[in-house]
């Protein structure tokens, strides 16, 4: 199985450790066979490039390395993915793809689409004026924020300006992360009175991973007093682990020499 996603041009998704994961994940299927089926299941992690041209020539050469692919991650490159792998008559999951498998046999899908999950809450709270702020893709909805502040504050008086909107999707690492764009807009937001319930403003990564919530500490909303303030503005919209957290799965690993103990678990 072939795992793909820009790990060595995005640093915040390299931390997601797929060389550790893959691992882990294939050494348990291994030993379970109610799930292995008599298989022997090893994993290949492959690079993909983060400009969407290139993504798409680097799954051609996926093809010889792999019987399945997990990824890839970009979302422009899932319509040549999902052909490439219907010709192939290979497995295509991909949490990049979410929502796209019309036409493509071999894609699975396995996750509920992000776009539908916000459509629920939307119609939940009757917000209908939607803004979407990508970091550095411009999107004719509004515009594109960076990671300096002007920037974030041209991005937001677009939002300002603009006719009734309720809801800002933030198209862009989580500051809880490291993401500097989100912690520039959420900052800038602030100064411009945008965080006292006049928006909503909802990240949008955090719906694909389980972002850890439960007696979770995360220092830069300890140590900065104005994201800390903006934060109340931000509705995260997470998947639940009700059983384990992430950092809580990942520590039992340790325990059970399954990944190495020098990890830490919540820088990942």
């Amino acid at each position: 199985v072939g795992v793909m996603g820009p790990w060595s041009c995005d640093p915040l998704l390299a931390r997601a450790l797929p060389d550790v994961a893959s691992r882990l994940a294939v050494a348990r299927l291994n030993r379970d066979p109610t799930l292995n089926e008599g298989y022997w299941w090893d994993v290949v992690v492959l690079p993909e490039a983060c400009g969407t041209p290139q993504a798409v020539a680097g799954l051609l050469s996926a093809e010889r390395y792999t019987t399945g692919l997990v990824g890839p991650l970009n979302p422009g490159a899932c319509g040549a993915a999902g052909l490439l792998a219907a010709a192939w008559n290979k497995p295509l999951v991909s949490w990049g793809c979410l929502g796209e498998a019309d036409g493509w046999p071999t894609l699975a899908l396995p996750l509920p689409a992000p776009a539908g999950l916000l459509h629920a809450i939307l119609r939940f709270f009757r917000w209908a004026h939607v803004a979407v702020l990508p970091a550095g893709l411009p999107v004719t909805v509004v515009t594109a924020a960076g990671p300096h502040k002007d920037e974030a504050r041209d991005a937001l008086r677009r939002v300002q300006q603009a006719d009734g909107v309720r809801v800002v999707v933030l198209c862009m690492h989580s500051a809880l992360l490291g993401g500097e764009e989100q912690r520039v807009l959420l900052e800038k937001a602030e100064d411009m009175r945008m965080t006292d319930g006049t928006y909503v403003f909802i990240p949008y990564d955090a719906l694909t991973f389980p972002l850890p919530y439960h007696r979770v500490p995360y220092p830069i909303l300890a140590n900065n007093t104005k994201l800390r303030l903006a934060y109340d503005a931000v509705l995260t919209i997470t998947i639940d682990s009700p059983e384990v957290g992430f950092h809580e799965a990942l520590r039992e690993a340790q325990e059970a020499y399954e990944i190495p103990a020098h990890i830490d678990p919540t820088q990942v």
